[in-house]
């Protein structure tokens, strides 16, 4: 399930539409279908998402590793922004292997 940002936020969560596009940061919670599709035509911004998500759709959909920002479960990444650095922390939430939320 996509979920569309408000306007002038930065960053879109699993959404890969034509809007999402001119977010400058771009979360994968994990590979299922539902939350990447449209993801492999899609990039010239950083993918964040866990390790393992990385990897499944590295194999399956051949995305270059270079498109991707790996976040480890439990450790939050600082992301530089022009109009100001946030933070992201990837939790387990239990849903599948290498889902964080």
């Amino acid at each position: 399930m996509s979920i569309e940002m408000p306007k002038g936020l930065p960053f879109s969560v699993d959404t890969w539409s034509p809007s999402s596009k001119r977010k400058r940061h771009h979360f994968l919670t994990h590979a299922h279908k539902d939350h990447s599709t449209g993801i492999s035509s899609h990039f010239s911004y950083p993918i964040y998402s866990t390790h393992l998500t990385k990897t499944v759709l590295q194999h399956y959909l051949k995305l270059d590793e270079s498109l991707f920002v790996g976040i480890k479960v439990g450790q939050s990444v600082a992301i530089d922004d022009p109009d100001g650095a946030f933070a992201d922390t990837a939790f387990d939430a239990n849903h599948c292997r290498g889902y964080k939320q």
